[in-house]
């Protein structure tokens, strides 16, 4: 399992803010994604029908993605620089996550019962935690 951090941005008219949210095990980012999407609502209204272009070194479009795809190939980096506010009244949170490195042998149980991580999907149950 990997140790990940979970990340936001909230950026409004009046104000910004950035932390984390959680931490969360998981075995990859697919994982990740599957756990964000269910936890944070604003990811289900991500539009993943609506398809992104994907650009080269030269600035061509070579392809597009979809919101999901896109987030597990930038592997969950907040990446909006400017984000556009102009129909965003309350403001608008981005998510994200970065892999944090740990040993391999790092026994997480304490952190688990004190709900500092949170168990990503726990396929027995088919849901997450």
């Amino acid at each position: 399992m990997n140790l990940y951090k979970i990340i936001f941005e909230h950026h409004s008219p009046l104000d910004s803010e950035e932390g984390i949210k959680t931490y969360l095990l998981a075995n990859n980012t697919e994982e990740v994604y599957e756990y964000m999407l269910k936890r944070y609502w604003l990811w289900r209204n991500s539009k993943d029908e609506k398809l992104y272009p994907v650009y080269n070194y030269d600035y061509e479009e070579i392809c597009t993605e979809s919101f999901r795809e896109k987030m597990l190939r930038i592997n969950g980096e907040i990446h909006e620089e400017d984000p556009d506010l102009s129909d965003a009244y309350s403001g608008i949170t981005l998510y994200g996550w970065e892999l944090i490195d740990t040993p391999p042998d790092t026994d997480f149980s304490d952190m688990i019962k004190l709900g500092i991580v949170k168990v990503g999907y726990i396929r027995k149950h088919d849901d997450f935690l």
